[in-house]
Parts: C-alpha cells; structure tokens; sequence
C-alpha cells in the first residue's frame, strides 16, 4: 500500500513540478508594446544636409509610447544611424560595469548595472551617468541589494509614471540611507524579480533626479543587471547631458507631428530627418529599428515607397 501511496505522490509531485516549470518556462515580460509602425522611406534623397528619409506611425489600434523609453535608429546602406530630438549617446564609452544610453527624447537615459558581484557593490553617479567609487556616489548596487549614499535624500512615488513626475511639490524625502531600497517584489509563480510601479526621487548638492527601475535582467534575459530610466527634474543640472565624451549631435533628427514631445502618440505621423548631415543622396537602402523599453517593435514598410521632396 505504502508504494502505491508514494508512487502517487511522486506523480504529484512530479506534475506540480512540471506546471511551475512550464510557468517559468513561458514567463513573458510586460514590458515593449503590441503597437506596429508603418514606415514609409523616400524614394530618393539630395545632395542636400535637410531630407526627411522617412515618417512613421502607428498602424491600427496603438497606446502612447514615452519618448524617454524609445530608440530609433536608421541603417542606410549598412551603417547605424541614431535619431533623436536633438543628441546622441556615444556608446564606446560604456564600461563592462555600467551601460548608458540616451533616449530619443534626448533628456533621458536607460542605464544597467552589473550587479553581479555579491562581495562588492558597484558604485553609479547619477548626475555623470559613470562608475563613482565608495566615497562618490549616488547609489550602490549588489544582486537585488541598491543602497543610497550617504548625504543623499530620496523618495518614493507610489505608483506614479516616470513621465507623470515633473516637479517635487508636497514630496517629503527621507535621510534614511542604512536600509536597503525596497525596489521590487518577487514572484515566486515565475520565479522572476518585479520592480515595483513607481518612480525614485533623489536629491543630491541641490539636484533632483527621478528614476524609474524596469527590470532586473539584460537583454540576454541574465538576473543581477538591473535597468533603469533616469532625467533630471525641473532646473536641476544633468551634467552627463553636456559630457561630450557620453553625447553628440544626432546626425538624424526626429520631427514630432504635434507640440507634445513627451510621448508618441497613438495617431502622431513623425518625420526622420537630416540633422545637418547628407545621409543619404540617393536611393540607397533604409531600414528603420524602433526599440521600446528595450524591445524591437514590430515595422511594416509602406511599398511602393513615396517621395519625400
């Protein structure tokens, strides 16, 4: 009798293991979007420093996209092109330790940490968007451990958007830097660790800077590399946007379809657009990559293409 028993609870067992892995397995992150972009490049460019290469918009049903978690890039002929409102990240920069890019919004940064290291912390400098060490920074990261510096007071906004956030009226800020940031929950169904919705206030020498955590894990889906959306607040100082070792011009300029530049919205048309550089002075191949929260949307081209002068 005893061997029926525990060979039942084996198979039990065995299948409450199989469904949980299957959960694991087929865990989908909420970030990205279900939006598609219609593209429609021109058929033929100038010799000319001014041409639009090409406009956009979302095909069908679409949400608004933030600007601050968007990257276009053009590939003409074969070289990467980003676009932007104006700058650039230079990449080479980046240090094995901490990535940094800056949104098309060109006030925003998207950075990751290698948190990897259990023994050691990796100090980061939100103003300069660098590596700090243990007696300059603003916040030190460890596996899921993010503490804040001392001397510097932060909030937390509860369930707020990163673009809702434009100023620090009524917010209380805390001296408390012992305790450790509690930025995430665990889902123990999938195994996954969660930033929770809201977004990080920090103050530092007068500065303001609001931070938004989302996710825990790179582009290659490893844990211990958490990500984060990063801009100053109202007139604070971002010393990483005038470091012209970290940004540049963006030879490729995105021209919004209406006064809003905080998001891309459902029915908006925007242009790309030479920004003081010949591109293109032909026909030559264009392909455009939209990424959203790090997450290639969907593009569909316009054929046959329509000229753009």
């Amino acid at each position: 009798m005893w061997k029926h028993a525990l060979g039942a609870f084996v198979v039990a067992l065995a299948l409450v293991a199989g469904a949980w892995w299957s959960l694991v397995a087929s865990y989908e992150s909420d970030l990205g979007t279900d939006n598609e972009v219609s593209l429609t490049v021109g058929s033929r460019s100038t010799q000319g420093t001014e041409d639009i290469l090409a406009t956009l918009a979302f095909q069908g049903e679409a949400e608004d996209l933030a600007w601050s978690s968007l990257e276009v890039t053009l590939d003409i002929n074969g070289t990467t092109v980003p676009c932007g409102f104006g700058s650039q990240s230079i990449a080479s920069v980046n240090d094995a330790l901490f990535r940094t890019k800056l949104g098309a919004d060109g006030q925003t940064f998207t950075a990751t940490v290698d948190a990897t290291d259990e023994a050691s912390f990796t100090h980061v400098s939100l103003p300069h968007q660098r590596l700090g060490n243990e007696t300059n920074h603003t916040l030190r990261f460890s596996s899921t451990d993010i503490f804040v510096a001392n001397g510097v007071r932060w909030a937390f906004l509860e369930g707020v958007s990163f673009t809702d956030v434009e100023g620090i009226d009524n917010v209380d800020f805390s001296n408390n830097t012992a305790d450790r940031l509690d930025w995430y929950e665990y889902d123990l169904s999938v195994h996954r660790i969660t930033p929770v919705k809201g977004v990080y206030l920090f103050e530092s020498n007068s500065m303001v800077y609001k931070v938004q955590f989302v996710s825990y894990y790179n582009e290659n889906d490893e844990r211990r590399y958490p990500t984060f959306l990063v801009a100053a607040l109202q007139a604070s100082a971002f010393p990483a946007l005038q470091d012209p070792t970290l940004v540049s011009p963006a030879p490729c300029l995105i021209l919004a379809g209406d006064d809003d530049v905080s998001a891309w919205n459902a029915t908006e048309t925007v242009r790309l657009v030479e920004h003081n550089t010949a591109l293109r002075s032909g026909d030559e191949p264009v392909s455009v990559k939209v990424v959203f929260e790090g997450v290639e949307v969907r593009i569909v081209e316009n054929t046959p293409t329509e000229p753009t002068d």
